[in-house]
């Protein structure tokens, strides 16, 4: 998997073909023999209104907020974004595409992706005599 060790920690805001305003949710990647977990923190986001897709080995997220709190107050202080999250991260040759994993809970989306089985780190055993 690709990390672009310049962009880690940008927070920029994208703007859409649309005229939404996008911006980089925030996530931790952690690796393992196996797989690598990445972390996005989408709050004020439902499930259904969750993106994820894989074209030309480039996964990206799209999330988008349909609701806004309050809507049948009248907004005196206006601080939270509502227009939505977009993050795309290049796989290289390590992932198995087919297998990437998605689970949501609070906010919170960790996409599981797998290893393709000639990148796994392998332990070989080596007797000594």
């Amino acid at each position: 998997m690709q990390i672009d060790k310049k962009r880690e920690n940008d927070k920029q805001n994208i703007e859409s073909t649309r005229g939404y305003i996008y911006e980089n949710p925030d996530s931790d990647i952690y690796e393992t023999n196996n797989e690598y977990k990445i972390y996005f923190d989408i709050p004020g986001v439902e499930k259904d209104d969750i993106n994820l897709k894989v074209e030309k080995n480039i996964l990206t997220l799209t999330a988008e907020c349909t609701k806004k709190p309050g809507e049948k107050y009248e907004c005196l202080r206006h601080e939270m974004n509502y227009a939505g999250y977009k993050r795309s991260y290049e796989l290289g040759n390590t992932i198995d595409a087919e297998k990437i994993k998605a689970d949501f809970n609070n906010g919170t989306l960790v996409l599981t992706l797998q290893k393709r089985e000639e990148q796994k780190t392998k332990e070989i055993k080596i007797k000594v005599n």
